[in-house]
This record gives structure tokens, C-alpha cells and sequence, in this order.
């Protein structure tokens, strides 16, 4: 059994829905939404809204920073004054863990500790490949 090829059906099919859009100019307007949005640089309106983004409260705080001027201890001493939200957005937004096991933990320590843990070992992750 042979497939039939749907690029004359397509290319029919666009030549008429040209000729119509050139004749009909309420369905041209009806249609061109989406590319007028796009030609102004914003985005079409979905009709499903995505989540919104809350603002991490992170801003200016960077963990690798901090363990490679004051170490491990530095970074647990400076964790210590956040909040457990705040705690968790610096492991989602700097992508510490992957498997996200810290969304159901509710302790400080546990939270500082993964974040101190995971820090090192990202910032020590290809160390063997170096200089002898």
C-alpha cells in the first residue's frame, strides 16, 4: 500500500485560504492576531495562563560566592538568618537538586546542610581532570 503525498492537498489548500484571506478582509483581521502580537514583540495571550513567577528574594545572593571566599562554614553562617522558603528558592533557582527531595522538608538545618553539601560538591565536580 502506497502513502499518499499531502504536499499538493497543503499546498492547494493555502493557495485558496491566500485568495480568500486577499478577498475577505474581516477574516484576514481575525487571523492576523496572533501575527500582529508576534511582530510587535508580545506574546500572544494563551488561553491557558502559565504559573507566574513569584520573586525569590534572593536577589544578590549567590552561595558559590560565598563558599569560595569564606568556605563551608561561611555559607552555613550566612544561610542561618534566612527563612525556609528562601531556603528552598536558592536550591530551586540555583538547581542544587534535581530530584527536588527538599520540597517536603520543613527543618532549617536539613535545608542549610543539603544547600552547604551540594555547593561543594558542584564547585569541586571536575577537580580530578586538573593540574597534578
Amino acid at each position: 500500500m502506497s502513502k499518499l503525498d499531502p504536499t499538493p492537498y497543503m499546498a492547494e489548500f493555502l493557495r485558496l485560504l491566500a485568495s480568500e484571506l486577499e478577498t475577505n478582509k474581516s477574516l484576514a483581521r481575525r487571523l492576523s492576531g496572533p501575527f500582529s502580537d508576534y511582530l510587535n514583540g508580545q506574546k500572544a495571550e494563551s488561553s491557558r495562563p502559565g504559573k507566574s513567577r513569584k520573586p525569590s528574594g534572593t536577589e544578590g545572593f549567590d552561595p558559590f560566592k560565598i563558599y569560595y571566599e569564606k568556605g563551608g562554614v561561611g555559607l552555613m553562617a550566612s544561610l542561618q538568618d534566612m527563612e525556609i522558603n528562601t531556603l528552598k528558592s536558592i536550591l530551586s533557582e540555583y538547581g542544587l537538586d534535581p530530584a527536588r527531595t527538599y520540597t517536603r522538608w520543613r527543618k532549617h538545618e536539613r535545608l542549610s546542610s543539603l544547600i552547604v553539601e551540594r555547593v561543594k560538591a558542584l564547585s569541586t565536580k571536575g577537580n580530578v581532570f586538573g593540574p597534578r
